[in-house]
């Protein structure tokens, strides 16, 4: 009973006003909506740059064939040095040279490609460069059979023409039996969000112990695990809350798709959130000033969110890495929602929540113990 008149009365003191509420909910919110869904919302087309200069039909027609794929958006590049100085600048994903005479070296038989300029690997630049070369493979293919005939000459431009008509094409059957390529990413910033509720939980019991409010609570018949579960159920609903704002807005206003379930993403956020106030409350047990808070974000909160897997995938880190990995919550609520959104069930994630669970439990006890009420602030 002691422990819900604390939580109350940190749910007061948080959002128990108008001001607390526009700037612990709704504000924190809606700019973590928005960061997600610009930032995961990213146009599917790669922007290439091109020049064609070759004056026969199969210049023409690639340029046709790489629209049709609907993956890139194709400019025309005035000079060659004006196209690099677009890729080095990122201003393009890729660029390519068709050069001259290339389809008269195509019908003469020489190996002959389009020169592809590219700042680094991409997925946009590699799939640029399959097209191009099975482009440039079915043309060869055709001026070959045309020749063997004799009628190179006459029909390769109505064989590209029945070409770039696409009668025949495959159809496509997208099951959906994997996670959307934006979770990864929505799901770090949100995570990275809930991080702050560590910085928060930690600033309103330091803020206690230098006021000596603790002390005079811990003089009452309340004993120090009260104290502590009471600042952990107050810091989880004000956390629920943020959570439930965040989904709803990024899911129904936003019209973001992550891939899972409300439901489902949401008992995942609860447990890591378990997970996040535990934290929250063994740091707040042990920093004895004030003046110590703001290093907790780069002592706590920054580093097991790289390691967690916020920032990058947990899968190109060196192996010590992702051993270590194992011991942040990040990494466990990330793989939960992508298992969740590669269609898999909450019995496939048993053991992921219960780890969230175990972890705001045995840090929950860590902060009991080591929190010491009856102290006030050092210094």
């Amino acid at each position: 009973m002691n422990s819900l008149f604390i939580a109350l009365n940190l749910i007061k003191r948080t959002v128990g006003n108008r001001r607390g509420f526009l700037l612990f909910i709704v504000t924190p919110a809606l700019i973590v909506s928005l960061i997600i869904g610009f930032a995961a919302k990213q146009d599917e087309k790669a922007s290439v740059l091109y020049i064609n200069s070759d004056e026969g039909p199969v210049g023409r027609h690639i340029l046709r064939e790489l629209e049709h794929t609907g993956r890139y958006r194709l400019s025309a590049a005035a000079t060659p040095e004006a196209m690099r100085t677009a890729v080095i600048e990122h201003k393009a994903d890729a660029a390519f040279i068709i050069p001259a005479g290339f389809s008269q070296g195509l019908k003469e038989g020489r190996a002959i490609r389009a020169e592809l300029l590219e700042l680094s690997m991409s997925e946009a630049s590699f799939t640029l460069r399959m097209s191009l070369d099975q482009t440039i493979r079915r043309v060869s293919t055709a001026m070959r059979a045309l020749d063997a005939s004799g009628q190179a000459d006459n029909r390769l431009n109505l064989v590209l023409e029945q070409v770039e008509k696409h009668q025949v094409r495959a159809m496509r059957t997208d099951y959906g039996w994997y996670a959307s390529p934006a979770l990864g990413l929505a799901t770090g910033i949100l995570l990275m969000f809930l991080m702050g509720l560590v910085n928060s939980s930690v600033s309103f019991m330091v803020e206690d112990r230098k006021q000596k409010t603790m002390t005079r609570i811990f003089t009452a018949p309340v004993r120090a695990y009260e104290i502590m579960l009471g600042n952990f159920l107050g810091s989880f609903a004000v956390g629920t809350l943020q959570i439930v704002l965040v989904l709803a807005f990024t899911r129904y206003a936003m019209n973001f798709s992550y891939g899972l379930p409300f439901m489902q993403h949401l008992l995942v956020m609860e447990c890591f959130l378990l997970a996040v106030i535990g934290i929250g409350s063994a740091v707040a047990g042990l920093i004895r000033n004030s003046e110590n808070i703001g290093a907790v974000n780069s002592m706590v909160s920054a580093p097991t969110c790289m390691l967690g897997g916020c920032f990058w995938p947990v899968s190109i880190m060196p192996e010590f890495m992702q051993k270590l990995a194992n011991f942040v919550p990040q990494t466990w609520a990330i793989e939960a929602i992508r298992r969740l959104g590669s269609g898999q069930g909450l019995g496939d994630v048993a053991m992921h929540l219960g780890v969230l669970g175990l972890f705001a439990l045995v840090l929950l006890g860590i902060g009991s113990v080591v929190m010491k009420p009856g102290e006030t602030e050092a210094g």
